[in-house]
């Protein structure tokens, strides 16, 4: 029940603050961007409270969208979403044993500023929203938690309309301390740790809208 209140809750700041950002916008200033991206990420990972071992997410390939809307010169809304498929495993990094596939998609919003140039622009970004791991596995439960990141980069713009946009991003998830997690029935980790954090790096293209 908690975790449906939560995500109605985050859904409904999702849409205020999109909507109080497109009313704020000014006439010249009501451009937005679309850019599909390609992503690698590493990182996140916690220990298991009853076995001690260390559990973590492979690192791997991913894609994601961002859409950033105008509200002014250098600062925009931003909507980041992006996908991770990857494999829980126990122990260290090169010696660790697979225990199951899982897909981990972040779903925030936040604000980028742009730093001034022409055709390229550094940004900072921050965002926050929520984490959704969710294992290919029957007998075990997706889970839903809050999460945020920070980022940067830049934007190269060949023409107004078209660009690249190459971005690194660190994304913190919140875990509760010794909570289980994966549950149906049975739980797959008991988990001991207050979160984990991902570090993802991706290229996208720009396709910019007057």
């Amino acid at each position: 029940m908690k975790k449906v209140m939560l995500i109605r809750h985050t859904g409904f700041i999702f849409i205020v603050t999109l909507l109080i950002a497109l009313q704020a916008k000014e006439p010249a200033l009501a451009g937005f961007e679309i850019s599909p991206s390609v992503n690698y990420r590493f990182g996140g990972g916690f220990e298991d409270a009853n076995t001690d071992a260390h559990i973590h997410l492979d690192e791997s390939a991913g894609y994601g969208l961002v859409l950033d809307f105008d509200i002014q010169p250098d600062r925009q809304v931003e909507v980041y979403l992006s996908r991770q498929r990857t494999t829980m495993s126990s122990g260290g990094p090169f010696t660790g044993n697979p225990l199951f596939d899982v897909s981990v998609d972040y779903y925030h919003i936040g604000g980028l500023y742009l730093f001034e140039g022409e055709r390229l622009r550094p940004f900072i970004s921050g965002t926050l929203g929520l984490t959704r791991m969710d294992p290919q596995r029957a007998d075990l439960t997706a889970e839903t938690r809050i999460s945020a990141s920070l980022g940067g980069g830049a934007k190269f713009f060949f023409t107004e309309s078209l660009g690249i946009r190459l971005d690194v991003h660190g994304i913190y998830t919140a875990i509760n301390s010794d909570t289980s997690i994966f549950c149906s029935g049975g739980c797959a980790v008991q988990v001991r740790s207050s979160g984990f954090v991902q570090g993802e790096l991706g290229a996208g293209l720009i396709l910019r809208f007057p």
